[in-house]
């Protein structure tokens, strides 16, 4: 069975299959053998959607799945399909458990039923969540610290995204600033959400410049990780990133950047990303750089990997040649 509706626009490989299964297997398994810290998605979550597009997951329901090329990760509709079954899958397997015994399902709702049965063990999470935690209340200055968390499939990116936010509000925002408190209890305002999705939509650097800007908060760190991009036989590395002889494998990139106070110095240990300021032109790095000299924070930006062994062996000898040591898990 096929779902209606247009492929999107970006540059797609559809997978069907031992194709699928395979990438499918791959990709769940890189997830988990990165050791990923608090900093990034959860890998279990992320691993869980990876495995319900596998054919052995879903069998005749759904036989196919698209791959970003730009990513190498399924695309966004992918996983919002997944995580629109899950939320329906209870609901549906009670209707089916009180239809009449002279009603039998036809061979797709007999498939329905299983993805739906094998969904609700799943683990499946939503894709985007935003959590406030309340760290402090320091009623000498008149303020409180919170920690935010946002969780999110990048739409633009089509990765794994996880921004953490450190912060501190005056307490005469509270009734109209970001995060509305009485007591320990914190909850977020409108214009919280609408500004945690606009204003995280690059690397931790430029977020960290346009919450600074808000009248009443104090940004101490914003650190983004993602789960992404990921080369595969369908997605393979960028021309430029290939060399002659490469065996065909599977690397899951895992970027971090952060922007913090507490950084002494900026320091880029990412071979495939550049500090946000030194991106600029020369008629507007100045005027970022006034600004982050105003603000007082620093940036580091690292990238560790996973990866299947001659794929890991290809990716050793790349980085050795540029004289990096960034870290890779092989499985």
């Amino acid at each position: 069975m096929k779902r209606p509706g247009n492929r999107p626009s970006r540059p797609v490989q559809i997978l069907t299959g031992a194709e699928l299964e395979a990438y499918c297997a791959a990709a769940s398994s890189l997830v988990l053998a990165g050791r990923l810290s608090q900093a990034y998605p959860d890998p279990e979550r992320c691993a869980a959607y990876f495995r319900a597009l596998a054919p052995s997951f879903r069998g005749e329901y759904e036989p196919e799945a698209c791959v970003d090329l730009t990513s190498g990760l399924p695309t966004l509709k992918e996983f919002v399909s997944v995580q629109a079954d899950a939320e329906l899958a209870a609901a549906h397997l009670k209707e089916l458990a009180e239809r009449p015994a002279n009603r039998p399902l036809a061979d797709a709702g007999r498939a329905k039923a299983v993805y739906y049965a094998r969904l609700t063990r799943a683990g499946i999470a939503p894709l985007t969540d935003l959590e406030v935690r309340l760290r402090r209340i320091d009623e000498e200055r008149r303020c409180a610290a919170f920690e935010v968390v946002f969780d999110r499939y990048d739409p633009a990116e089509t990765v794994f995204t996880r921004y953490t936010i450190l912060l501190e509000q005056d307490d005469a925002m509270l009734d109209t600033g970001f995060l509305k408190r009485r007591g320990d209890y914190s909850r977020q305002t409108d214009a919280f959400r609408d500004k945690m999705e606009r204003y995280t939509q690059d690397d931790s650097e430029l977020a960290f410049l346009l919450l600074g800007q808000v009248p009443g908060l104090r940004v101490e760190e914003v650190t983004r990780a993602r789960v992404g991009p990921l080369w595969s036989p369908c997605a393979p590395p960028p021309a430029e990133c290939r060399c002659e002889g490469d065996s065909p494998g599977y690397v899951l990139h895992l970027p971090l950047d952060r922007a913090s106070l507490s950084l002494p110095a900026d320091r880029n240990d990412d071979p495939f990303s550049t500090i946000y300021r030194d991106f600029l032109s020369e008629d507007s790095r100045p005027l970022i750089e006034e600004q982050a000299k105003a603000l007082g924070y620093r940036v580091h930006k690292d990238r560790k990997f996973a990866a299947t062994a001659p794929a890991a062996a290809a990716l050793r000898r790349r980085l050795a040649t540029a004289g990096l040591r960034n870290i890779i898990y092989e499985i």
